[in-house]
């Protein structure tokens, strides 16, 4: 942040921008359950918005812990906690989560890999998919009526 000529701008574009994208997918989420569009035929289509929701979420949480000071420490701790609460699972997903049982480098770099590869080509697979459902139904009947 510091060592890059506008580091400090793009780092801040970056975390804005991200919390902008949050609350824009959940609006819109909002949006396409109130019109109901998630009804048939374009329940494909909802299924695939839910996981790009997911997938924001998830990238969200990964990316929270690489600036790697006490604040992101701490709530990757909390973050990690309350997924080893699952009944019965719960264990296994906060040892893989953390890549063993403390939250250490290992974790920071599965995080970083989850944020930069997995999650971003999991995202493009899944707004293609979602793009490509969207122009073969179409948008919500409900919406083009209300546009009338």
């Amino acid at each position: 942040m510091n060592g890059v000529q506008f580091g400090w701008l793009i780092r801040g574009i970056h975390h804005w921008g991200a919390s902008l994208l949050v609350v824009v997918v959940f609006i819109h989420m909002l949006r396409v359950f109130f019109y109901g569009a998630y009804k048939y035929p374009r329940e494909f289509t909802w299924v695939t918005g839910v996981v790009l929701f997911l997938l924001t979420l998830g990238m969200g949480f990964t990316g929270y812990l690489l600036p790697w000071n006490q604040r992101s420490f701490w709530a990757t701790m909390v973050g990690t906690e309350i997924a080893g609460t699952a009944p019965g699972v719960g264990g296994f997903i906060l040892r893989v989560l953390r890549g063993g049982t403390d939250l250490s480098a290992l974790t920071l770099a599965r995080f970083f890999s989850m944020h930069i590869w997995i999650f971003p080509a999991i995202a493009m697979l899944v707004v293609g998919t979602h793009l490509y459902m969207v122009v073969r139904l179409g948008i919500s009947p409900e919406k083009m009526n209300s546009e009338k």
